[in-house]
């Protein structure tokens, strides 16, 4: 081959790769299965559908919360108030939905719209736990533990424990409020990434069937945690740390309210620890740590029994791990067919 056509054959491989790093970030949201929508910015496009998964689902959710309150009202005080706030959120979820595309200020609502929605109908739900069955369920919690462990592990844990541990657990429990924000801001701020395309849509989308698996079993079996059984808000101690002072304030002032089994806070963490796992693996060890904490302390503060601690992992492990490989191996699939090697001369 002319050295001359080589050199001009060499050239434009190089621009064309050029173009192929410039643009890999839309193709692989097209790849991903990303809505692809004429008339939406390369943003909407990563991030926004006309109706995406959590959309239909806390679309569907509000509906079924609006019949249900509808259907039981003479057992539901101040039941209209429940209709309205159900229509408004159905409401914000269409228009949200629609208007995504058209700013990323839209965009941001419309995303960061289920982290609302994720504590406002767990609050509902809490509140109409005897809607459908008359009586809490905590019998069966309770001999079910007695089983597995003999005696309970919250009364065991706090004969036991020492007090720098229970600083420890405190901690872990803490971690709980910024853990979603702050991976989830990750994925959000990178979504324009190769490396992240869809990582933020699919995390949202598995926490929202997360949250629905957890809303159903409150209704169909509700269960009261050890704290609210005994009339209380958390099973204290002596023990005076920061880290539990701060947990009390949350809990006593902004904290939410609902069913114990099973745990939908550690359902959260470990889909957002499945994610992690694959998306930033060197963080994910970290995460690890707190997120057992986590666990343990749940359980010595009277927030949950340990079998609502396990149930709530294992919903967040399974669909989380399968949802995080899902969303990564279509990543590196369209970052691989991005990348061609170079033509032999």
């Amino acid at each position: 081959m002319p050295v001359e056509l080589r050199q001009v054959l060499r050239g434009a491989y190089l621009n064309g790769e050029r173009a192929i790093q410039r643009d890999s970030s839309t193709k692989i949201a097209m790849l991903a299965g990303e809505s692809s929508r004429p008339s939406c910015s390369f943003v909407a496009v990563c991030s926004c559908e006309p109706m995406n998964r959590t959309d239909r689902i806390y679309l569907v959710v509000h509906v079924v919360l609006t019949l249900l309150v509808c259907v039981q009202h003479a057992r539901v005080p101040h039941w209209p108030a429940y209709v309205v706030w159900n229509l408004c959120a159905i409401a914000a979820i269409v228009l949200l939905a629609r208007k995504c595309g058209d700013s990323v200020g839209w965009e941001f609502a419309h995303d960061w719209l289920p982290l609302v929605l994720f504590t406002t109908v767990f609050e509902e739900v809490s509140f109409l736990s005897l809607a459908i069955r008359s009586d809490w369920q905590n019998h069966y919690i309770l001999a079910l533990e007695s089983w597995m462990f003999g005696v309970s592990p919250m009364e065991w844990m706090h004969a036991h424990a020492r007090s720098w541990l229970i600083e420890f657990l405190e901690f872990g429990y803490f971690a709980f409020y910024p853990l979603y924000p702050i991976v989830g801001g990750l994925f959000w701020a990178w979504r324009e990434r190769a490396a992240f395309a869809g990582a933020f849509r699919k995390l949202t989308d598995c926490l929202s069937v997360g949250y629905v698996i957890c809303y159903a079993t409150y209704l169909l079996f509700p269960t009261q945690s050890p704290a609210n059984r005994a009339g209380v808000q958390q099973i204290g101690s002596a023990h005076g740390g920061i880290f539990q002072h701060l947990v009390r304030m949350v809990q006593n002032h902004a904290g939410v309210h609902g069913n114990a089994f099973p745990s939908s806070h550690i359902m959260l963490t470990f889909v957002v620890l499945m994610f992690a796992y694959r998306f930033l693996p060197r963080a994910a060890s970290w995460l690890l740590i707190p997120i057992l904490l986590m666990c343990v302390g749940a359980v010595y503060d009277g927030y949950h029994y340990a079998s609502d601690v396990i149930a709530g992992g294992l919903i967040g492990i399974i669909p989380g791990c399968i949802s995080a490989r899902k969303a990564h191996d279509q990543t590196t699939h369209s970052l691989g067919s991005l990348v061609q090697p170079p033509p032999h001369s």
